[in-house]
Protein backbone atom coordinates (compact mmCIF):
# COMPACT_ATOMS: atom_id res chain seq x y z
CA UNK A 1 0.00 0.00 0.00
CA UNK A 2 1.37 3.81 -0.72
CA UNK A 3 3.57 4.54 2.06
CA UNK A 4 1.40 8.17 2.23
CA UNK A 5 -1.51 6.48 3.09
CA UNK A 6 0.02 4.54 6.11
CA UNK A 7 1.91 7.64 7.53
CA UNK A 8 0.19 10.47 9.46
CA UNK A 9 1.30 14.15 8.67
CA UNK A 10 1.87 15.46 12.45
CA UNK A 11 1.65 19.48 12.56
CA UNK A 12 2.28 21.81 15.35
CA UNK A 13 1.43 25.18 14.90
CA UNK A 14 2.19 28.38 17.62
CA UNK A 15 2.66 32.01 17.46
CA UNK A 16 5.24 34.72 18.44
CA UNK A 17 4.60 38.09 19.05
CA UNK A 18 0.71 38.43 20.01
CA UNK A 19 1.13 40.67 22.99
CA UNK A 20 3.98 43.29 21.61
CA UNK A 21 3.14 46.94 20.53
CA UNK A 22 5.77 47.20 18.26
CA UNK A 23 7.01 44.57 15.45
CA UNK A 24 5.10 41.54 13.52
CA UNK A 25 2.74 38.74 14.87
CA UNK A 26 3.93 35.27 13.05
CA UNK A 27 2.39 32.06 13.09
CA UNK A 28 4.34 29.08 12.00
CA UNK A 29 3.97 25.66 11.31
CA UNK A 30 6.33 22.31 11.32
CA UNK A 31 5.75 19.73 10.09
CA UNK A 32 6.69 15.69 9.96
CA UNK A 33 5.23 12.60 8.44
CA UNK A 34 5.70 9.59 10.85
CA UNK A 35 4.53 5.78 11.18
CA UNK A 36 0.98 5.18 11.86
CA UNK A 37 0.86 4.05 15.81
CA UNK A 38 4.13 6.56 16.59
CA UNK A 39 3.76 7.51 19.95
CA UNK A 40 3.21 11.66 18.64
CA UNK A 41 4.92 12.43 22.41
CA UNK A 42 7.29 10.44 22.43
CA UNK A 43 9.64 12.10 19.22
CA UNK A 44 12.52 13.45 21.68
CA UNK A 45 13.05 10.09 22.55
CA UNK A 46 13.22 9.02 19.15
CA UNK A 47 14.88 11.61 17.49
CA UNK A 48 17.50 11.45 20.83
CA UNK A 49 20.92 11.39 18.75
CA UNK A 50 20.23 14.40 17.16
CA UNK A 51 17.40 16.98 19.52
CA UNK A 52 17.47 17.88 23.04
CA UNK A 53 14.70 19.57 24.82
CA UNK A 54 17.09 21.05 27.78
CA UNK A 55 20.24 23.26 26.77
CA UNK A 56 22.05 21.38 28.87
CA UNK A 57 23.94 18.17 28.07
CA UNK A 58 23.04 18.79 24.31
CA UNK A 59 26.23 17.30 23.09
CA UNK A 60 26.07 18.48 19.96
CA UNK A 61 22.76 18.28 19.00
CA UNK A 62 19.98 20.76 18.71
CA UNK A 63 17.79 22.60 20.73
CA UNK A 64 14.07 22.20 20.06
CA UNK A 65 11.63 23.20 22.77
CA UNK A 66 9.67 26.23 23.40
CA UNK A 67 10.98 29.54 21.97
CA UNK A 68 10.42 30.98 25.61
CA UNK A 69 13.04 28.83 26.90
CA UNK A 70 14.75 28.53 23.58
CA UNK A 71 14.66 32.52 23.57
CA UNK A 72 16.59 34.86 26.56
CA UNK A 73 17.97 38.36 26.47
CA UNK A 74 21.11 36.83 28.06
CA UNK A 75 21.70 33.87 25.33
CA UNK A 76 19.83 36.15 22.47
CA UNK A 77 19.29 33.98 19.05
CA UNK A 78 21.79 31.40 18.98
CA UNK A 79 19.73 28.62 19.61
CA UNK A 80 16.83 29.47 17.88
CA UNK A 81 18.97 30.72 15.27
CA UNK A 82 20.88 27.03 14.97
CA UNK A 83 17.92 25.11 15.05
CA UNK A 84 15.95 27.03 12.35
CA UNK A 85 18.63 26.95 9.91
CA UNK A 86 19.19 23.19 10.30
CA UNK A 87 15.25 22.44 9.43
CA UNK A 88 15.62 24.29 6.94
CA UNK A 89 18.58 22.81 5.52
CA UNK A 90 16.88 19.39 5.67
CA UNK A 91 14.15 21.11 3.27
CA UNK A 92 16.90 22.45 1.16
CA UNK A 93 16.89 26.21 2.17
CA UNK A 94 20.03 28.26 3.07
CA UNK A 95 19.21 31.56 3.51
CA UNK A 96 22.14 33.89 4.29
CA UNK A 97 20.08 37.20 4.46
CA UNK A 98 16.99 38.18 6.16
CA UNK A 99 15.19 38.62 2.65
CA UNK A 100 15.89 34.84 1.89
CA UNK A 101 14.86 33.78 5.68
CA UNK A 102 11.40 36.16 4.90
CA UNK A 103 11.58 34.31 1.31
CA UNK A 104 12.00 30.45 3.10
CA UNK A 105 9.67 31.15 5.54
CA UNK A 106 6.51 33.22 4.73
CA UNK A 107 7.53 34.50 0.75
CA UNK A 108 3.67 36.02 0.80
CA UNK A 109 4.75 38.81 2.83
CA UNK A 110 8.14 39.49 1.44
CA UNK A 111 6.54 42.44 -0.96
CA UNK A 112 4.29 43.91 2.24
CA UNK A 113 7.96 43.80 3.98
CA UNK A 114 9.30 46.06 1.39
CA UNK A 115 6.97 48.81 2.15
CA UNK A 116 8.63 49.96 5.47
CA UNK A 117 11.63 51.96 5.38
CA UNK A 118 12.77 49.62 8.25
CA UNK A 119 12.69 46.42 5.59
CA UNK A 120 13.84 48.18 2.69
CA UNK A 121 17.44 46.65 2.68
CA UNK A 122 16.84 43.64 4.85
CA UNK A 123 18.28 42.17 1.05
CA UNK A 124 21.72 43.02 2.84
CA UNK A 125 20.89 42.28 6.15
CA UNK A 126 23.11 39.44 6.66
CA UNK A 127 22.72 36.31 8.77
CA UNK A 128 26.06 35.34 10.57
CA UNK A 129 26.17 31.83 11.70
CA UNK A 130 28.67 28.68 11.55
CA UNK A 131 27.83 27.04 7.88
CA UNK A 132 29.61 23.70 9.45
CA UNK A 133 27.52 23.27 12.49
CA UNK A 134 24.17 24.25 10.81
CA UNK A 135 25.52 21.33 8.35
CA UNK A 136 26.13 18.43 11.06
CA UNK A 137 23.23 19.52 12.71
CA UNK A 138 21.10 19.28 9.30
CA UNK A 139 23.51 16.07 8.64
CA UNK A 140 22.40 14.23 12.16
CA UNK A 141 18.97 15.26 12.14
CA UNK A 142 18.32 13.47 8.66
CA UNK A 143 19.66 10.75 9.93
CA UNK A 144 17.91 10.31 13.09
CA UNK A 145 14.58 10.77 11.14
CA UNK A 146 15.34 7.98 8.88
CA UNK A 147 16.19 5.82 11.08
CA UNK A 148 13.18 6.00 12.66
CA UNK A 149 10.92 6.33 9.47
CA UNK A 150 10.09 9.49 9.73
CA UNK A 151 10.65 12.83 7.34
CA UNK A 152 10.54 16.84 8.00
CA UNK A 153 8.24 18.13 5.27
CA UNK A 154 7.38 21.67 6.37
CA UNK A 155 8.29 24.45 8.15
CA UNK A 156 6.42 27.48 7.08
CA UNK A 157 5.24 30.96 8.56
CA UNK A 158 2.33 33.49 8.00
CA UNK A 159 4.14 37.42 9.09
CA UNK A 160 1.38 39.65 10.01
CA UNK A 161 3.63 42.59 9.95
CA UNK A 162 1.84 46.03 11.82
CA UNK A 163 0.00 47.59 9.10
CA UNK A 164 -1.51 44.40 7.93
CA UNK A 165 -2.42 43.45 11.16
CA UNK A 166 -4.05 46.67 12.44
CA UNK A 167 -5.95 46.55 8.98
CA UNK A 168 -6.88 43.29 9.70
CA UNK A 169 -7.90 43.70 13.63
CA UNK A 170 -9.91 46.94 12.35
CA UNK A 171 -11.92 44.19 9.84
CA UNK A 172 -13.15 42.06 12.67
CA UNK A 173 -12.42 43.84 15.58
CA UNK A 174 -11.17 41.16 17.57
CA UNK A 175 -7.47 40.09 17.72
CA UNK A 176 -8.19 36.49 18.21
CA UNK A 177 -10.26 35.79 15.04
CA UNK A 178 -7.28 37.41 12.97
CA UNK A 179 -4.87 34.78 14.31
CA UNK A 180 -7.48 32.01 14.00
CA UNK A 181 -7.67 32.80 10.47
CA UNK A 182 -4.10 32.89 9.90
CA UNK A 183 -3.46 29.19 11.48
CA UNK A 184 -6.45 27.92 9.84
CA UNK A 185 -4.97 29.25 6.44
CA UNK A 186 -1.45 27.11 7.51
CA UNK A 187 -3.82 24.04 7.96
CA UNK A 188 -5.38 24.81 4.93
CA UNK A 189 -2.76 24.99 2.75
CA UNK A 190 -1.26 21.94 4.11
CA UNK A 191 -4.10 19.56 3.63
CA UNK A 192 -3.92 20.65 0.24
CA UNK A 193 -0.22 20.58 -0.78
CA UNK A 194 0.37 16.74 0.27
CA UNK A 195 -1.04 13.38 -0.70
CA UNK A 196 -1.25 12.61 2.88
CA UNK A 197 -4.84 11.21 3.93
CA UNK A 198 -4.11 11.07 7.49
CA UNK A 199 -3.59 14.60 9.25
CA UNK A 200 -2.97 15.53 13.03
CA UNK A 201 -2.87 19.32 13.77
CA UNK A 202 -1.64 20.34 17.15
CA UNK A 203 -2.04 23.99 18.04
CA UNK A 204 -1.20 25.71 21.35
CA UNK A 205 -4.53 26.92 22.76
CA UNK A 206 -4.15 30.54 23.99
CA UNK A 207 -6.95 31.92 26.18
CA UNK A 208 -10.07 30.09 27.54
CA UNK A 209 -12.11 29.42 24.54
CA UNK A 210 -13.17 25.33 24.71
CA UNK A 211 -15.56 25.68 21.59
CA UNK A 212 -14.09 26.14 17.62
CA UNK A 213 -17.17 24.55 16.26
CA UNK A 214 -18.14 27.42 14.96
CA UNK A 215 -15.33 28.65 13.30
CA UNK A 216 -13.92 25.50 12.32
CA UNK A 217 -17.70 25.25 10.00
CA UNK A 218 -16.95 28.38 8.75
CA UNK A 219 -12.89 27.67 7.72
CA UNK A 220 -13.69 24.11 6.47
CA UNK A 221 -17.60 24.24 5.36
CA UNK A 222 -16.39 21.82 2.18
CA UNK A 223 -15.34 19.33 5.33
CA UNK A 224 -17.31 17.10 7.82
CA UNK A 225 -16.54 17.72 11.03
CA UNK A 226 -16.87 15.88 14.58
CA UNK A 227 -16.46 16.86 17.88
CA UNK A 228 -13.89 14.68 20.46
CA UNK A 229 -14.14 16.27 23.29
CA UNK A 230 -14.07 20.16 24.53
CA UNK A 231 -12.66 20.75 27.95
CA UNK A 232 -10.19 22.86 30.17
CA UNK A 233 -6.87 21.43 28.52
CA UNK A 234 -7.57 20.09 24.73
CA UNK A 235 -10.59 21.10 22.24
CA UNK A 236 -10.46 18.07 19.26
CA UNK A 237 -12.48 17.62 16.49
CA UNK A 238 -11.86 15.31 13.24
CA UNK A 239 -12.55 17.12 9.92
CA UNK A 240 -13.38 14.56 7.04
CA UNK A 241 -13.38 14.46 3.08
CA UNK A 242 -14.19 11.19 1.17
CA UNK A 243 -10.08 10.90 0.79
CA UNK A 244 -9.15 12.73 3.49
CA UNK A 245 -8.91 13.00 7.54
CA UNK A 246 -7.59 15.92 9.46
CA UNK A 247 -7.66 15.48 13.50
CA UNK A 248 -6.83 19.17 14.85
CA UNK A 249 -6.32 18.95 18.80
CA UNK A 250 -6.28 23.14 20.80
CA UNK A 251 -4.32 22.04 23.44
CA UNK A 252 -3.27 23.76 26.72
CA UNK A 253 0.46 23.94 26.74
CA UNK A 254 1.16 22.16 23.43
CA UNK A 255 4.35 23.79 23.40
CA UNK A 256 5.66 21.60 26.54
CA UNK A 257 4.89 18.39 25.05
CA UNK A 258 4.98 18.29 21.44
CA UNK A 259 8.22 18.69 19.67
CA UNK A 260 6.34 19.76 16.49
CA UNK A 261 4.51 22.70 18.41
CA UNK A 262 7.89 23.89 20.18
CA UNK A 263 9.64 23.68 16.12
CA UNK A 264 6.89 25.60 14.77
CA UNK A 265 7.68 28.27 18.03
CA UNK A 266 11.12 28.90 17.58
CA UNK A 267 10.45 29.34 13.78
CA UNK A 268 8.02 32.15 14.70
CA UNK A 269 10.16 33.89 17.47
CA UNK A 270 13.51 33.80 15.08
CA UNK A 271 11.77 35.24 11.93
CA UNK A 272 10.06 37.82 14.10
CA UNK A 273 13.54 38.68 16.15
CA UNK A 274 15.15 39.35 13.14
CA UNK A 275 12.90 41.39 12.06
CA UNK A 276 13.28 43.70 15.29
CA UNK A 277 16.17 43.49 14.62
CA UNK A 278 15.99 45.38 11.66
CA UNK A 279 13.77 47.74 12.46
CA UNK A 280 15.84 48.56 15.97
CA UNK A 281 18.87 49.29 13.29
CA UNK A 282 17.70 51.24 11.11
CA UNK A 283 16.29 53.58 13.91
CA UNK A 284 19.39 53.81 15.54
CA UNK A 285 21.34 54.10 12.29
CA UNK A 286 19.66 57.50 12.34
CA UNK A 287 19.91 58.19 16.03
CA UNK A 288 22.45 56.58 18.19
CA UNK A 289 21.04 57.42 21.56
CA UNK A 290 18.15 55.65 21.01
CA UNK A 291 17.97 52.32 22.94
CA UNK A 292 17.02 49.37 20.95
CA UNK A 293 13.32 48.00 21.77
CA UNK A 294 11.65 43.94 21.87
CA UNK A 295 8.36 45.62 21.11
CA UNK A 296 7.01 44.33 24.44
CA UNK A 297 4.54 46.62 25.57
CA UNK A 298 6.26 48.95 28.40
CA UNK A 299 9.51 49.08 26.49
CA UNK A 300 7.68 49.53 22.93
CA UNK A 301 6.17 52.78 24.46
CA UNK A 302 9.67 53.75 26.38
CA UNK A 303 11.13 53.23 22.89
CA UNK A 304 8.12 55.59 21.07
CA UNK A 305 8.78 57.88 23.69
CA UNK A 306 12.40 58.13 23.31
CA UNK A 307 12.07 58.82 19.50
CA UNK A 308 9.65 61.64 20.10
CA UNK A 309 12.26 63.17 22.74
CA UNK A 310 15.51 62.10 21.35
CA UNK A 311 14.98 62.08 17.04
CA UNK A 312 12.15 63.98 16.50
CA UNK A 313 13.74 64.49 13.24
CA UNK A 314 12.81 61.00 12.27
CA UNK A 315 9.80 60.68 10.17
CA UNK A 316 7.15 57.38 10.16
CA UNK A 317 3.81 56.69 9.55
CA UNK A 318 2.22 55.25 13.18
CA UNK A 319 0.12 52.68 11.13
CA UNK A 320 3.54 51.35 10.09
CA UNK A 321 4.94 50.99 13.43
CA UNK A 322 2.42 50.58 16.33
CA UNK A 323 -0.23 48.38 16.84
CA UNK A 324 -3.87 49.04 17.53
CA UNK A 325 -4.39 46.86 19.69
Amino acid sequence: MDKAVNDIMLVGIDEAGLGPLLGPLVVSAAAFTIPAGVNKESMWIMLKDSVGNHKKNLAGRMLICDSKKAYTPATGIAYLEKTVLACLKNLDKTPTTVAQLVNALCPQCGDRLRQYPWHKNYDSKQIKYNADDISICAGAFGKSLEKNKMSFTTLKSFCFDTAYYNDMVQKVNNKSTVVFTALCGLVDEIIKSSYCRNFHFVIDRQGGRENYVRPLRTMFSDMELKVLSQNDQKSSYELTTQHKSVRIDFCVKADAEHLPVCLASMASKYLREQLMGCLNDYFISKCASLKPTAGYWTDGQRFIKDIKQLAPHIAYDPNMLIRSR
